[in-house]
């Protein structure tokens, strides 16, 4: 091979390098870009701007309770999220609330918040635009009065001026749904907040009252630090009318000595409450109030006890459909959603 041959060949060889070496760092270079606007997206993903609104019910009920605590675990872990919570009269107002686009989240029960998105029973209407994000626990309807009231079994409620719960709740709605089936007659019944109805207790205006809440019942718990408490249950054959009447009711035994003045297993109307949002809210931002949710289970439970029960399996025994930013974090943790609590927006 002559010089100028070799000479020729390597500057080829050379310049070949070259092209390489300037190709890598290009490529580096571009990778680097991509990488830090990646890193940057996902960085503006995990910040939000966004004040919610979470309807409850009224004050001193387990709702109340939870959505406060549940408000500031969710504040407090995602960043730009404020989620404000609003006295309400309960399910039913939440679910209007949220059909009307003045509140974003709010608590339901299963019974009136399948009505509600089916158009059934007490809606005129069917209220579509509500979905479940996950289900919270099983709440109890108690029904009480004051030992030495002379009301031991709730026929005892005839003739008495009985409070219901606050007026479009679920306690106000069951309650009086259970005096009619059971054709009771009061001498008057009214609406009332349950703070307020315990009031009543107190001062002999009222003389037995209904509630739907967690077990324990932070009001009754409350109520029972200075009073001896008259607690009133169910017979079989009383759940046997009430569960044909209302079918999306189920009934439960809550052992003795759960309350203070409990001495006997209570047989009581049982509803599951789940908490559900505006179909109009992001995907993405839905999913992250969902992973933080049982992400914080601990913190949950520490606010109110009830949260032993939300757990990711119970998702099923909603009767909303799901909204699809809940959808997508229960199908990555394995829970198979059934195809009528898929959202319609996902068919």
């Amino acid at each position: 091979m002559n010089r100028k041959l070799k000479l020729f060949l390597m500057i080829s060889l050379f310049s070949l390098l070259l092209i390489s070496v300037g190709c890598a760092e290009q490529d580096t270079s571009q990778e680097s870009a991509d990488t830090d606007e990646n890193d940057e997206t996902e960085n503006e993903a995990k910040s939000w701007d966004y004040n919610l609104l979470l309807g409850t019910s009224s004050q001193g009920g387990t709702y109340y309770v939870w959505g406060g605590g549940w408000a500031d675990i969710l504040g407090d872990s995602i960043p730009g999220l404020d989620v404000s919570v609003e006295v309400t009269g309960g399910p039913t107002s939440n679910i209007q609330l949220i059909q009307s686009d003045d509140m974003e989240l709010g608590f339901v029960t299963t019974w009136l918040g399948g009505e509600g998105y089916n158009g059934e029973g007490w809606a005129d209407e069917p209220y579509d635009n509500i979905r479940t994000i996950f289900t919270m626990y099983p709440s109890v309807m108690h029904m009480y009065a004051l030992q030495g009231s002379g009301i031991e079994t709730i026929y005892d409620f005839n003739g008495k001026h009985v409070s219901t719960g606050a007026p479009g709740s679920t306690s106000a709605e069951a309650g009086q749904g259970l005096l009619d089936s059971l054709g009771i007659a009061p001498s008057k019944v009214s609406p009332l907040p349950t703070n307020t109805s315990i009031d009543g207790l107190r001062d002999g205006t009222i003389d037995a009252g209904f509630a739907v809440t967690g077990v324990p019942g932070p009001f009754m718990l409350d109520l029972e630090t200075n009073h001896e408490v008259q607690h009133i249950s169910l017979t079989d054959e009383d759940m046997d009318i009430l569960l044909t009447d209302f079918p999306y009711w189920d009934e439960i035994d809550v052992p003795a000595e759960t309350y203070k003045h409990q001495n006997d297993d209570m047989k009581l109307v049982a509803f599951w409450n789940v908490a559900v949002a505006s179909a109009d809210l992001p995907d993405d931002l839905v999913y992250e109030i969902v992973k933080t949710t049982f992400e914080k289970h601990d913190e949950l439970v520490a606010v109110d006890p009830t949260a032993k029960d939300t757990i990711i399996e119970n998702i099923t025994h909603t009767t909303i459909p799901l909204h699809p930013g809940a959808v997508k974090y229960y199908e990555e943790n394995g829970i198979d959603i059934p195809g009528e609590l898929l959202p319609p927006e996902a068919n």
